[in-house]
């Protein structure tokens, strides 16, 4: 049954094809004859089903054709649409950080130039940590005139100071290093004290007196005594206040301003010339 029902499917459009050109060879025949009319609307009575067949045929491929091109376009649009959308995302990201670079280094342009001591703009290149020391290395050195002993910034506040100096780079060892010593003091009282680092992220403040005047939240920033650190530089800010009824001496634990894993650039303050060496 399903063989019949196959071979009627292959050969009815067969017969219809034989049909309509026999019946339009007849009708190109006969189309002038004084049968023509006649013939014609015999032609016409009888091609219409193939016609129609046909008709319907080429109906259904021109649609099918017209929906495959702007569905291949429309496709070929979006791929594009997406490859832009990803290159401006990643150009948009790139112009971000820039963006954030570019007021970081104005920032620390202008605290260069207000900065009354021979000062050297340097870039961290590397850096060197662990739960006791904490130093980095800068790309200038003897050849930039970078002196033992200066004081390093940034637009946060002070970083740490330079303990050892090549010919291109030097090393610097910062305030949370707990071989760092400072000379410090509050701010708005004045009391100084001694600033050690402790190889954490936090510092402590220590021979203040013990009425020294000292709040949670108070400022600390360099005393310049010695000569080496300018005076007035920020450290950080008073997280706790501890006292020793024993020894009589107040000490407080300081968080830095000065984020160490965010540090790129800096500036070198040398110390007042015959100091460092």
């Amino acid at each position: 049954m399903g063989d019949k029902f196959k071979n009627s499917t292959i050969i009815t459009p067969i017969i219809l094809v034989i049909l309509g050109i026999f019946i339009g060879g007849g009708y190109n025949q006969f189309a002038n004859s004084q049968y023509g009319i006649y013939t014609q609307d015999v032609a016409t009575l009888i091609s219409a089903p193939t016609s129609y067949v046909f008709n319907s045929a080429f109906s259904i491929i021109a649609q099918t054709s017209k929906s495959l091109r702007p569905r291949r376009a429309i496709l070929r649009e979006n791929k594009e649409l997406k490859e832009e959308i990803e290159k401006l995302t990643i150009e948009n990201l790139i112009l971000k950080d820039c963006s954030q670079e570019n007021q970081r280094l104005r920032s620390l342009l202008g605290l260069k130039e207000s900065i009354e001591y021979k000062n050297i703009s340097a870039e961290l290149i590397s850096r060197q940590e662990s739960s006791w020391f904490d130093t980095f290395r800068i790309n200038k050195g003897k050849k930039s005139g970078v002196l033992v002993g200066a004081a390093v910034i940034n637009q946060d506040g002070l970083v740490g100071q330079v303990v050892s100096v090549g010919h291109h780079t030097s090393q610097v060892v910062a305030l949370t290093d707990m071989n760092s010593s400072v000379a410090a003091m509050v701010q708005r009282s004045r009391s100084q004290g001694m600033l050690y680092g402790q190889g954490s992220d936090f510092m402590i403040l220590t021979y203040l007196p013990k009425d020294a005047d000292i709040k949670e939240k108070d400022i600390i920033v360099s005393s310049g005594a010695g000569q080496v650190i300018p005076k007035g530089i920020s450290i950080g800010e008073v997280v706790s206040i501890k006292a020793n009824a024993v020894a009589g001496t107040t000490a407080a634990f300081i968080k830095p301003y000065v984020k160490l894993d965010q540090i790129e650039h800096v500036i070198v303050i040398n110390p007042i010339k015959g100091i460092a060496e």
